[in-house]
């Protein structure tokens, strides 16, 4: 059995300008986790919150720890006013690079997909989120099979109107009348927790919040856009982790295109572009990367495995 964790950074506001200070950006990211593993990762998590803030714990037993939660968006915050080699600059990384260390010795994958905005034009939130979360189950389908496993989903609890439209979306697919079950490694539709007691959902947060956004704001958004979601601080972030954070993708292919994990949805740019810098892209043999020369080749002439268009 495992678990699809689902979590988010950002919003769907409109950004009218490259220095409006609006996120440029949504991203939306799942964990599949082995739920044999929940239990001990649990308490390895909390162990880790102790060790790193233990001012913020000191009358806390060891599972009420897990209820106060330190949010993605925090540590962000600290990463990008502080120099880069400032005491609580690398107490943050260290605490980061704790939780990525967690995430291989548990074998978690990631998949995620990252929005970015047009100017003047908000995201529409039950478009995005009804695709991404059919996007992502569709790939935890996939890495079911693989497992030769069965699984459910988790999202993080945002409102019920809005996990209302997200649950649906995986329903319809599930109970098809033409076709049939397009998920029938996923037990039910998507279901919500609060994540102050989903340790799986704490850490989706880091990831999300903490890792993939600004990776993405300094590779991907900082040739558009100029405001503090694109600091030059974040650069610490994308030397430091981005090799890292690659390497927990879940990649696989489905209807004959590769899809990546981490996946970009970019409206400046005309070819598709990865979050992570050439430097930390490790290509296995016989993949082609997805860039534009990939995507020229693939115009060509028609290879056994394309690499996916953006959706």
């Amino acid at each position: 059995m495992h678990i699809c964790y689902i979590d988010e950074s950002g919003d769907s506001q409109q950004v009218n300008s490259a220095k409006h200070e609006i996120q440029p950006m949504l991203v939306i990211a799942g964990l599949f986790v082995d739920a044999a593993n929940i239990s001990k990762l649990t308490d390895d998590f909390i162990r880790l919150k102790r060790k790193f803030y233990p001012n913020l714990f000191n009358n806390l037993k060891h599972l009420d720890i897990l209820i106060a939660e330190i949010k993605g968006s925090d540590i962000r915050s600290q990463i990008r006013k502080n120099p880069p080699k400032s005491k609580i600059v690398e107490h943050n990384i260290k605490f980061l690079d704790e939780i990525l260390k967690l995430c291989s010795s548990y074998d978690i994958k990631l998949v995620s997909r990252i929005l970015v905005k047009e100017y003047k034009i908000p995201l529409d939130d039950r478009k995005v989120y009804t695709l991404t979360s059919q996007d992502i189950a569709k790939k935890f389908q996939h890495h079911l099979a693989e497992r030769n496993s069965r699984g459910m989903i988790i999202a993080d609890f945002r409102d019920p109107h809005k996990n209302g439209y997200v649950a649906h979306s995986i329903f319809t697919q599930k109970h098809k009348a033409k076709g049939g079950d397009a998920y029938p490694l996923i037990e039910e539709t998507a279901v919500f927790g609060i994540s102050n007691n989903h340790a799986c959902l704490q850490i989706a947060d880091l990831i999300c919040s903490t890792l993939l956004y600004p990776i993405a704001g300094r590779t991907v958004c900082k040739d558009t856009f100029d405001n503090v979601h694109t600091h030059q601080g974040y650069d610490l972030i994308v030397k430091r982790f981005s090799k890292r954070v690659k390497a927990l993708q879940f990649n696989c292919t489905i209807d004959g295109y590769f899809i990546n994990g981490v996946t970009v949805k970019n409206p400046h740019s005309n070819g598709v572009r990865g979050i992570f810098p050439e430097k930390a892209v490790a290509v296995a043999k016989g993949v082609n990367p997805p860039n534009a020369m990939a995507l020229a080749f693939q115009a060509a002439q028609t290879p056994k495995a394309t690499v996916a268009p953006a959706i």
